[in-house]
């Protein structure tokens, strides 16, 4: 048998009664250590110094023990097991001493239970210890729940609803006042407050998406707005918790937080962007003008005075006949303004292509296809709807410069050899979609800050309330296809009116 080492206070004014109780528990096993005290000042000096497992103390008179030694050792507040030891069998004290808090009364004359008295008794002390260690942990830890919900910028709640339908709130912490204007007591009174601080045009959203959270069990996470008393301010909240099945219900614990702060700087970036595609839109526009007039000036100015510079240089060679070396000086700058006349056609064609004025889209971007194709060598086939017509003026220059900047990328990038070019007029708008065989598009060169040329693309698009679709593996080439409605609405400034009625 394994000796258990055992620290005793030992209260005893006879020596013989304090022999046989060491022998004993020293038969029984129990490696001792154990100090002696016959009076109450040492007894007090001993609790104050030493740390002991156990007090086995005499009931018998004359001299110290029994009830006042007890009491010392209450007052002195340390916890452990309080034995009386006696010869004094009669019930009555038995009983009185138990009352007054003695965890045993064991007869010296048979100590033949204190063994296993003590085993008990340390066994129920040390449970004691625990659950006064849990109790303390529990309490400390209640106490940083308090502080953390207390210091959150929202409400703690739980919320229940029942099998009826009728939900109510078991748990609201007191940030309920700074966040609804409504005081915790009263959410938990009466439930339904909470439901008519809702902004009316959200109610309907909150009701389906705590259903189909209460449904499936899922994780309920909505955003909406409230009107919160006495004023009415609009505020917006997050709501975040998780749904677990009761007896009495589905009962959801979670947080509200208030998010308006993170809601206004949103909307802020999102009026920010809108403003920016609004002004790059414009921008275009007037570009898009500028190069008309220009356009329009090389055709019409520049054009007119070559051809009446070449008429002039024609009447001038035909006259030098007898001067063959003015003759052909005469001719070298007749082709010389063939040349400018060829340049100046080039040129007004790049700032504004006559077939999108004259024939229409479909014809402007066939065109622009065969000269890619005569250009560059790279096959380029245009396939499209026999019924787009009347397509809106700034949705034709949109597509048009959009199928440039496709076919740039591919000269620039894609080392194809095919392009298939397709456009039709569907119920969504129209769609324009280009496809390569090239060496394709990886997911970092789309994101690149300096993709000026893809970035542009979706502004342009985004602009009119279209989408826009990028496929690419690398190796297989890419495809680009852009859908841009024929409705001549703003999206971008219907979206800044629209946000205008969120406050």
């Amino acid at each position: 048998m394994i000796a258990k080492n055992l620290r005793i206070l030992l209260v005893e004014t006879s020596d013989a009664d304090a022999q046989r109780t060491l022998s004993k528990l020293t038969q029984a096993g129990y490696r001792l250590q154990h100090r002696l005290v016959d009076n109450a000042r040492d007894m007090k000096t001993a609790l104050s110094n030493d740390t002991f497992d156990i007090v086995l103390c005499s009931y018998d008179p004359p001299g110290f023990g029994g009830l006042p030694a007890l009491e010392l050792m209450q007052e002195s507040g340390v916890d452990i097991p309080f034995l009386f030891l006696s010869h004094d069998l009669r019930e009555e004290t038995i009983i009185h001493t138990m009352q007054r808090g003695a965890d045993d009364y064991i007869f010296k004359g048979s100590l033949n239970r204190l063994s296993s008295s003590i085993e008990h008794n340390l066994r129920e002390a040390r449970i004691r210890r625990e659950h006064r260690a849990a109790q303390l942990a529990l309490q400390e830890n209640q106490l940083r729940l308090q502080a953390f919900i207390a210091d959150l910028p929202g409400m703690a709640y739980q919320m229940l609803q029942h099998a009826d339908g009728h939900v109510t709130f078991p748990y609201v912490s007191e940030g309920s006042q700074a966040l609804l204007g409504t005081g915790a007591q009263d959410l938990t009174h009466v439930s339904s407050l909470f439901e008519a601080l809702l902004h009316p045009d959200d109610l309907a959203s909150y009701r389906k998406s705590m259903q189909a959270s209460a449904k499936n069990l899922t994780f309920w996470n909505w955003e909406g707005r409230i009107l919160t008393q006495p004023d009415n301010e609009i505020k917006w909240i997050n709501i975040r918790c998780s749904p677990r099945r009761t007896e009495q219900g589905i009962l959801w614990e979670g947080i509200v937080f208030n998010i308006t702060q993170s809601k206004l700087a949103e909307f802020e970036i999102r009026n920010s962007k809108a403003q920016l595609r609004e002004l790059s839109s414009h921008i275009q526009e007037v570009r898009e003008q500028e190069r008309i007039s220009i356009a329009r000036e090389i055709h019409d100015d520049m054009g007119s005075t070559l051809t009446a510079i070449k008429l002039d240089i024609a009447w001038l060679a035909g006259r030098l006949a007898d001067h063959p070396a003015l003759a052909d000086k005469a001719r070298s700058i007749e082709v010389l303004v063939d040349k400018c006349s060829a340049a100046a056609r080039n040129i007004s064609h790049s700032l504004r292509p006559s077939a999108l004025d004259t024939f229409g889209i479909a014809a402007a971007i066939e065109s622009e296809a065969d000269e890619f194709e005569r250009r560059t060598g790279i096959s380029c086939v245009f396939g499209y709807d026999t019924e787009i017509d009347d397509v809106p003026p700034d949705i034709s220059i949109a597509l048009f410069r959009i199928f440039q900047e496709t076919l740039a990328n591919i000269i620039k990038h894609a080392h194809a050899s095919e392009v298939e070019v397709s456009m039709r007029d569907g119920e969504d708008g129209i769609e324009l979609t280009v496809r390569d065989n090239g060496c394709g598009i990886t997911a970092t060169d789309r994101v690149k800050p300096r993709s000026f040329g893809l970035r542009g693309i979706r502004e342009r698009v985004e602009y009119f309330g279209g989408r826009v679709s990028i496929e690419s593996q690398p190796g297989q080439g890419t495809r680009v296809s852009v859908l841009v409605p024929r409705d001549k609405t703003r999206p971008v400034m219907d979206e800044l009116l629209a946000q205008q009625k969120l406050f």
